[in-house]
């Protein structure tokens, strides 16, 4: 079958380089109409999704315009009552002018307004007064109640005490207190049982006040273990310092002096 098939197409003349041109021809064709139908769909979609969006922003423009209108407020009422107008208030009555001409003094005859006024040598060595040859030697007592201000007094007192700072910290002075007992209230210091016997160690350190005599007046603060505490404090006033000096002059002073407990082996 096929070789008589070869055999008509011989017979006709129809060679295998003129199948190739015609399906070439075929083909571009079928391409160009694939493309056509494709751009066709492509474009149908585009522009149905831009239809749907011109959709969207009208609906929204005209929900924004139904909220602007709900927004405004409702129109006055034909009904309501208008509000009268304020009372008018009454000026007081401006009074007359008064009558100067009533005012002038009367003219008075030349016997009458000439009076003595003055008095004669006679009558003023008539009069008696006592005048003390020395001055005057009569004595002002003021019964009233005294009024002192003690209230400016007071705060001149405490500017004054603020003014004056009484106690220092260590690096505030001139010269720290020194202690010149430290060995020896370490030594007498005894290690709590308690501690012993669970095996606690550990540093501790204690703040005291060192006055002016280098003694210790006050215990502060302590920090480390607390099983250690009531111990530092009673032996802490047992410590002697060199005076604190600021300016030349001994002055109270927070000193921290630290105390180490370690077992023995």
């Amino acid at each position: 079958m096929v070789s008589d098939n070869i055999e008509i197409l011989q017979s006709t003349g129809y060679g295998a380089s003129e199948l190739k041109k015609s399906y070439q021809k075929y083909l571009q064709k079928g391409l160009l109409f694939a493309i056509l139908i494709h751009g066709f769909v492509i474009g149908s979609y585009l522009l149905a999704n831009y239809i749907s969006r011109m959709e969207q922003t009208s609906q929204k423009d005209i929900q924004q315009r139904i909220i602007n209108v709900t927004d405004l407020e409702p129109p006055p009422s034909a009904t309501d009552e208008e509000e009268p107008p304020p009372p008018k208030i009454e000026e007081p009555p401006v009074a007359p002018p008064k009558d100067l001409t009533a005012l002038q003094p009367e003219p008075v005859a030349k016997e009458k307004a000439e009076e003595k006024t003055i008095k004669t040598q006679e009558e003023l060595e008539q009069i008696k007064s006592p005048v003390s040859s020395t001055g005057d030697t009569g004595k002002f007592t003021y019964s009233g109640p005294v009024k002192i201000e003690e209230k400016k007094i007071e705060e001149k007192i405490e500017k004054k005490e603020v003014q004056e700072k009484t106690v220092y910290q260590s690096f505030e002075v001139e010269k720290a207190p020194e202690c010149v007992n430290l060995a020896q209230v370490r030594a007498s210091m005894k290690y709590p049982e308690i501690a012993r016997d669970a095996g606690i160690e550990g540093r501790v350190t204690v703040k005291v006040l060192v006055n002016e005599s280098g003694s210790v007046s006050k215990v502060g603060s302590i920090s480390g273990p607390d099983v250690f505490h009531d111990e530092v404090r009673s032996k802490a006033m047992d410590l002697q310092f060199t005076p604190g000096l600021q300016n030349g002059k001994p002055v109270k002073v927070w000193v921290t002096v630290p105390f180490n407990f370690k077992l023995k082996n």
